[in-house]
């Protein structure tokens, strides 16, 4: 019999594990140290990070604009930079770091001439291309944290098991992709099988959707020019992730790209297996730990944690603050329409 784990109880046992790095962190940390390293956060350095978070977004920005013109979608590029941009501060927000902010980016995109069904198989397809992306970065990143931790044979034959999973996982689901819709649909088809027996009418509109959705999405992937465009962007996008932590580990004094690579390796997993929403204490446990085993002293790691989060916590910001100009926009829009059409 398998044990199956709630919610509230994962984000209860994360909540605790987090609070226990905290309570580390403080037992070993040294002010002294710590002085040293918020001497180093200066606006030059703020500003470099802004500039690197400003180029992550721009390379997704083209990323994504590769997949929409296949997808028969003309939007301007400033739009899809500021819809891309708000829909990354909602999902930033949420639980994962990469899922949350898709019904944003579509319904801030919509216009009369696209249709949901094909922003959404836009997004999901710039999703792919994002995660699947990041894979070769963080096995080269598994490689550094294996050369630099050294850890037990136990240890590494299990992670590397895990790492081999994953990375098969995604290759089979590359293949099904690239195969056509059918294997969407099936999956689809067993899912609704429940709601087919409650409410027959909204599983049979469900997979209808679904159906087009599936076809925009092979019709995407059929551009293998403009798909291939867009992978490469997608590597680039993962070799800015990595800059910025170098970028990161610099300012406190830590030249090494080695290091750089094994952090963005934890990073990943980490923002696709947390539970608590923006990934607060999360992240700081994580490097933490990363710090303590990269021997890179605990001292720094806080520091690291709250640097990174002033770029991040800059352009969740401006996208919060176009997404609330973007609905006042909307109602204003939509009360002249009123106006004109009493008159």
């Amino acid at each position: 019999m398998r044990l199956r784990i709630s919610r509230p109880v994962k984000i209860a046992l994360e909540v605790a594990v987090v609070g226990l790095l905290v309570l580390l962190f403080f037992l070993v940390v040294d002010p002294t140290r710590l002085r040293v390293y918020l001497e180093r956060i200066t606006l030059r350095s703020i500003a470099g990070l802004l500039a690197i978070q400003l180029a992550l977004h721009l390379v997704g920005l083209v990323q994504w604009l590769f997949i929409l013109r296949q997808a028969g979608v003309t939007s301007s590029a400033w739009d899809v930079f500021w819809t891309r941009l708000s829909g990354c501060a909602i999902t930033s927000l949420t639980p994962s770091m990469y899922f949350g902010g898709e019904p944003v980016r579509a319904s801030m995109l919509k216009n009369p001439s696209v249709t949901y069904q094909t922003l959404y198989a836009t997004i999901a397809v710039d999703k792919y291309v994002e995660l699947f992306t990041k894979l070769p970065a963080a096995a080269i990143g598994f490689a550094m944290l294996i050369q630099l931790a050294q850890p037990g044979t136990a240890l590494l034959v299990v992670s590397a098991a895990f790492i081999l999973v994953f990375f098969l996982f995604f290759a089979y689901l590359a293949v099904k992709l690239f195969q056509g819709s059918r294997f969407v649909l099936q999956v689809a088809k067993k899912v609704l099988v429940p709601m087919a027996r409650v409410r027959p009418r909204l599983a049979v509109k469900i997979q209808m959707a679904l159906k087009e959705f599936t076809k925009d999405v092979t019709r995407i992937l059929k551009k293998k020019l403009a798909f291939a465009a867009a992978m490469v962007f997608g590597l680039l996008l993962s070799a800015v992730e990595v800059l910025q932590i170098y970028y990161v580990l610099a300012v406190l004094g830590v030249y090494d790209l080695r290091r750089a690579f094994a952090i963005f390796f934890a990073t990943v997993f980490q923002g696709l297996l947390s539970f608590i929403p923006g990934n607060i204490g999360t992240m700081e446990g994580l490097n933490l730990f990363m710090f303590s085993i990269l021997k890179l002293g605990t001292n720094g790691s806080l520091i690291y944690s709250v640097f990174l989060r002033i770029g991040m916590a800059a352009m969740i910001l401006l996208g919060l603050v176009n997404i609330v100009l973007w609905r006042v926009s909307k109602n204003v829009g939509r009360g002249a329409d009123r106006i004109r059409t009493g008159a």
